[in-house]
C-alpha cells in the first residue's frame, strides 16, 4: 500500500502547494541540514522564499494511531499554534504548512513547513554569558514571556533555552519562539508563569534576576518569587537525573536480555 500524504497550506502561500505535495519525496536528497539529532531541520530555497523545514521523526505505534485521530501530529499542531501564535501578534516563523505521510492509516512522518527565520543567538547563548547585554535581554525576554505569552494564557510546555530565536534591533531585541508542537492555552497564575522558567538548567544568579523580573510584573513579592524559581529549578534538575538514570539502567537490561 503506498503511503497516503495530507498537507494544509497557509492561504498566503499557496503558490508553493506543489512543491509542499512533493516535499516526503524531495525531503532526504534536498536541502540544507542545519539540525540533526531526533529529528531533523533543513532550509530550502524555494523561488523567492527561504524555507524552514522540520522532519519528526516517526512517532511510537500508539502515537501513529492518536496523532491521526485524536490530537493531530507534531507538524499539524506547529502549523495551527504558530497561526494562533501570530493572529496574537506574538513573534514566531511565519506558518507556510504541513505534510502528513500515512500508511495503513497511521502516522509515519511529519515535515513542517515554515518561513526561515535569520536569528543571532538563541537564548542558550544569553544563559552561558556568551553575549553582551546578559541581565537587559534576560529582563526583556521576561516581559516578552509575560506580556506576549502569559498575559494571552499560552504556556509554552517546551520552553527550553534553544526554543527562544534572538536578533538584536534599535529598540532592543526580538525574540521569536519555535518548537511550538507542545503548547496549553489557559488562564496562568503566578507560580505557574514561574514554572515556565523551571527548564532553564542555569545558575543561582540568573534564576534570581528572572524570578524578580517576573514578580515585579506580577506585582509580588521578589523573594518568594526566587525561593519558588529555585526550588522548580531544583526540582526539574533531579527528575532530568532520575530520568536519566532509568534510560541507562532500562537500556542496560535490555541488553543483558538480548545477549
Amino acid at each position: 500500500m503506498t503511503d497516503q500524504i495530507k498537507y494544509q497550506i497557509a492561504p498566503e502561500y499557496r503558490e508553493l502547494e506543489s512543491w509542499i505535495n512533493q516535499l516526503h519525496s524531495n525531503f532526504p536528497g534536498s536541502g540544507e541540514t542545519i539540525f540533526k539529532s531526533r529529528n531533523e531541520v533543513k532550509v530550502f530555497s524555494v523561488g523567492n522564499y527561504l524555507l524552514n523545514v522540520k522532519a519528526f521523526r516517526i512517532p511510537n505505534l500508539i502515537n501513529r494511531f492518536v496523532y491521526v485521530y485524536f490530537r493531530g501530529s507534531k507538524a499539524a499542531r506547529s502549523f495551527r499554534y504558530a497561526r494562533k501564535l501570530i493572529a496574537l501578534g506574538i513573534d514566531t516563523p511565519a506558518a507556510v504548512g504541513y505534510v502528513e505521510c500515512l500508511k495503513w492509516g497511521l502516522l509515519r512522518k511529519s515535515y513542517y513547513v515554515s518561513i526561515h527565520f535569520k536569528y543571532e543567538f538563541t537564548l542558550r547563548e544569553v544563559l552561558n554569558y556568551q553575549v553582551a547585554d546578559h541581565d537587559a535581554i534576560l529582563r526583556q525576554w521576561v516581559r516578552f514571556t509575560y506580556g506576549k505569552l502569559h498575559k494571552n494564557n499560552i504556556f509554552h510546555l517546551d520552553y527550553s533555552p534553544g526554543n527562544t530565536l534572538i536578533c538584536r534591533k534599535d529598540n532592543g531585541y526580538v525574540f521569536q519562539i519555535v518548537d511550538l508542537n507542545r503548547m496549553s492555552f489557559g488562564p496562568i497564575d503566578f507560580e505557574r508563569g514561574l514554572c515556565n522558567f523551571r527548564q532553564l538548567d542555569t545558575d543561582r544568579q540568573t534564576l534570581e534576576l528572572l524570578a524578580a523580573e517576573y514578580a515585579s510584573l506580577c506585582h509580588k513579592d521578589e523573594g518568594k518569587a526566587m525561593k519558588t524559581l529555585i526550588d522548580l529549578d531544583r526540582r526539574n534538575k533531579a527528575s532530568r537525573i532520575r530520568h536519566e538514570k532509568f534510560k541507562k539502567l532500562f537500556y542496560i537490561n535490555l541488553a543483558a536480555f538480548t545477549f
